[in-house]
């Protein structure tokens, strides 16, 4: 099957899919993070294909196609309900799940509200574990200062050396140059951008704890419940020099029996970017892995 493109109808929203494969199974579905698209993971969809997966790799309402993603939306478990919708749309009953940073955090999410359908995960530096983001996203949450920082723009060179990319690959200015090539200013993604981060602010009672160090995430976070994933095969990548989700949440993932995690030295948020070579080779093992668990997804 050559590259297709379909479109989703969930609610208002129109949900861009890009698929590669033959159409049947073994099935993965991507879900790129915060504002990315498929180029962000491109060298893992790459992997997966020449394994012998037919990818879908799933846009975000607003990310992708207008109209912009609402705050009253974008909720990660509105998100995950979205991408099941998708899944069921094009008829994939089983499939793994594979997520990076917001990405990560809808796949949490999604394995949690339907377990019938995530036969794997694959975490790559994923929101939802724990309440560490970087300390910018505070001021991201003030309406009239949130507002003003995300408006429609690129992101500069000097931004992603700063936030998104490790020692290892800081001071390569192709590979620099290629990431501000990637962002997009339009407005649509910018206020879908801002919907994501206002609509999952905590409940009001507790918003003085989100305020203070470590508190950024509780209005996502999967809290007691990561429990529930104990019988699903996943993955967690991260980098050691990650400096928007940190590393110390990878923690969370220790008590889970299934559960692997690799951490990548010299490394930031652009993991699967700045590091494909190593992501894509633990990757590779663990599909392996779910095919000799006999999966339905493989």
């Amino acid at each position: 099957m050559p590259v297709q493109v379909h479109v989703t109808a969930c609610d208002r929203y129109r949900l861009r899919v890009t698929s590669w494969g033959s159409g049947r199974p073994p099935h993965a579905l991507v879900i790129p993070g915060l504002s990315a698209d498929w180029r962000a993971l491109a060298p893992q969809i790459r992997s997966l294909r020449g394994l012998g997966w037919t990818v879908h790799v799933i846009d975000l309402p607003g990310f992708a196609l207008t109209p912009a993603l609402q705050a009253k939306d974008a909720h990660v478990v509105q998100l995950a309900d979205y991408v099941a919708k998708v899944a069921e749309d094009l008829g994939v009953t089983h499939a793994l799940v594979l997520g990076h940073s917001l990405g990560g955090g809808v796949a949490l999410h999604l394995a949690l509200r339907k377990p019938e359908l995530v036969d794997g995960l694959i975490l790559i530096a994923p929101a939802a574990l724990g309440v560490s983001l970087h300390w910018v996203y505070k001021l991201y949450c003030v309406p009239l200062l949130g507002r003003a920082l995300l408006r429609p723009a690129l992101l500069e060179a000097s931004s992603i050396r700063r936030f998104l990319v490790g020692s290892g690959r800081r001071n390569d200015a192709r590979f620099v140059g290629r990431l501000v090539r990637h962002g997009m200013s339009a407005r649509h993604r910018a206020l879908s951008h801002r919907a994501v981060i206002w609509g999952n602010q905590p409940r009001r009672w507790e918003l003085l704890r989100a305020i203070l160090p470590g508190g950024e995430q509780r209005g996502m976070s999967i809290d007691r419940r990561i429990s529930e994933l104990s019988k699903v095969p996943t993955l967690v990548l991260w980098g050691n020099e990650d400096r928007v989700i940190s590393v110390a949440d990878a923690k969370r993932c220790r008590s889970l029996p299934l559960a692997e995690i690799c951490i990548a030295p010299g490394v930031g948020h652009s993991l699967p970017l700045e590091a494909p070579a190593w992501a894509n080779g633990h990757i590779a093992r663990f599909v392996a892995a779910l095919r000799d668990l006999g999966v339905k997804a493989a």
